[in-house]
């Protein structure tokens, strides 16, 4: 009787023994359940609140691009510089949920920003889901010339290329009037210079003409009598563009003339002749400009270490003078180089042919050869190496008739007429739409109360995320 009883006690104790490992597991995995419930409901609802955050990024680039007011103060001087603006919305996206989502924008400067959009998701137990979605919002400048390399806006003028062979890069040839190559030239107008795929256009608001043997190779011709390939968004002919205007010497601190005297009045202009200082000028007159070209010699080398040079009058490069740029070299007159093989002064003479060099001083200065009147690259600049980075700009005709050794514009020209005769040497121009614009308009900036070109796309610089 007494084993029966010990038998029954051992009975109970292994019982309970198992009945609390039973009860501790199922505790264990109630716990287990519920934890991993409440992640799952976590992560429900940061997924949800950022979805809902992202929503209200889109909604505000959508903003950007579709409506009027918000796209306006966004890229409009001067007040887009520091204009914020901010909206919100109420249960919009999700059912039987209370959701909403801020979103406020703030300008660092025009056409750029920061979006930050903030979700709130309403939980059991009146508790909340937060989360924070930013994101840095830009329109990049578009092109003054419509990407074209070559520009010719006149209101009825050309661009006439004849025996050359003419590279146009990551551009297009735009003529506001006719567009005439002839004489055996060959005018390739590519998009990529790695490739050499013709993607570039020839866009001409009269007639393109190409004749006596010569070639245009080009992703489209689009003109007044001719329109072949991809001429979508272009059009045939193309619509008529004006000239970019420059401000050369207005009474506007942001002329080119004001700018170049305020530097000088600075103390900021340093001209080198044969490597010796020869001028701490940075406005000269017509006179005073051809005497320093003078001192430097045959085969000499000015160099203009101004971010603008202006002469009031013309420039003549000639007797085998070189002229170096390292920035803007502005005149009122013609700006010849090597239109005259020679130069008598003084009694004496001087023959050569003659070289000039362009070099960008950095972002956010102008760089190149900018005139009111005419640009002439004559023969006697032959042989020479040319290598402009910049911006080649007359108010009147640019011409070049050149044999060079190279020949090369990083930048852009643009003329109100431009006549090109290379007798079959290879010249080289690349389109470079940030110089064009700081050569017209001085700088990064465009005269007060005028709107760059940006481009339509906005585009997202930075995402990132926070609870």
């Amino acid at each position: 009787m007494e084993k029966r009883f010990q038998k029954r006690g051992v009975i109970l104790i292994v019982s309970s023994l198992i009945l609390g490992v039973l009860l501790t597991l199922g505790a264990y995995f109630l716990n287990f359940t519920t934890t991993e419930f409440r992640i799952t409901k976590s992560q429900d609802a940061a997924t949800q609140t950022y979805y809902l955050a992202e929503a209200g990024i889109n909604e505000a680039i959508w903003k950007l691009k579709n409506d009027p007011e918000w796209k306006n103060n966004f890229e409009t001087p001067p007040t887009c510089s520091n204009w914020s603006a901010s909206f919100s919305r109420n249960n919009t996206l999700l059912s039987n949920s209370s959701s909403s989502y801020q979103v406020q924008i703030q300008n660092s400067e025009c056409a750029r920003g920061e979006i930050v959009s903030t979700a709130f998701l309403s939980l059991p137990n009146g508790k909340t889901a937060q989360r924070v979605v930013k994101t840095k919002v830009f329109k990049a400048i578009g092109s003054l010339t419509g990407n074209s390399t070559i520009f010719s806006g006149g209101s009825s003028e050309n661009i006439t290329i004849t025996a050359s062979l003419v590279n146009v890069y990551d551009g297009n040839l735009f003529a506001n009037n006719h567009l005439d190559i002839n004489l055996l030239s060959n005018v390739d107008v590519y998009d990529n210079p790695s490739t050499e795929e013709p993607e570039g256009r020839a866009l001409s608001v009269g007639n393109l003409t190409v004749s006596w043997f010569s070639t245009l190779d080009s992703l489209a011709k689009c003109a007044k009598n001719v329109c072949e390939g991809d001429c979508s968004g272009q059009g045939c002919p193309p619509p008529s563009a004006s000239t970019p205007m420059i401000d050369f010497d207005s009474n506007d601190n942001n002329s080119y003339k004001k700018k170049a005297l305020a530097k000088e009045g600075a103390g900021q202009c340093s001209v080198l002749c044969g490597g010796t200082p020869c001028s701490s000028k940075c406005v000269f007159t017509q006179t005073e400009f051809e005497e320093l070209l003078w001192q430097i010699g045959k085969n000499g080398n000015m160099v203009l270490n101004n971010e603008i040079t202006y002469v009031t009058g013309s420039i003549d490069l000639k007797g085998g003078r070189r002229l170096t740029v390292n920035g803007a070299l502005v005149a009122d007159g013609t700006i010849n180089i090597g239109e005259t093989e020679c130069w008598v002064n003084k009694g004496q003479k001087d023959c050569g042919n003659n070289q000039i060099t362009v070099s960008d001083p950095g972002q956010g200065k102008p760089s190149g050869i900018l005139t009111k009147g005419k640009i002439n690259f004559g023969f006697y600049s032959s042989s020479q190496k040319m290598e402009i980075v910049g911006l080649i700009y007359a108010n009147d005709e640019i011409r070049i008739v050149s044999i060079p050794q190279i020949f090369r514009v990083t930048g852009g020209v643009i003329g109100r007429k431009v006549s090109i005769v290379s007798v079959w040497s290879s010249l080289n121009f690349y389109l470079n739409n940030s110089i064009i614009s700081e050569g017209i308009w001085g700088g990064t900036q465009p005269p007060e109360g005028q709107k760059p070109p940006y481009s339509p796309v906005v585009t997202i610089e930075h995402w990132e995320e926070a609870y």
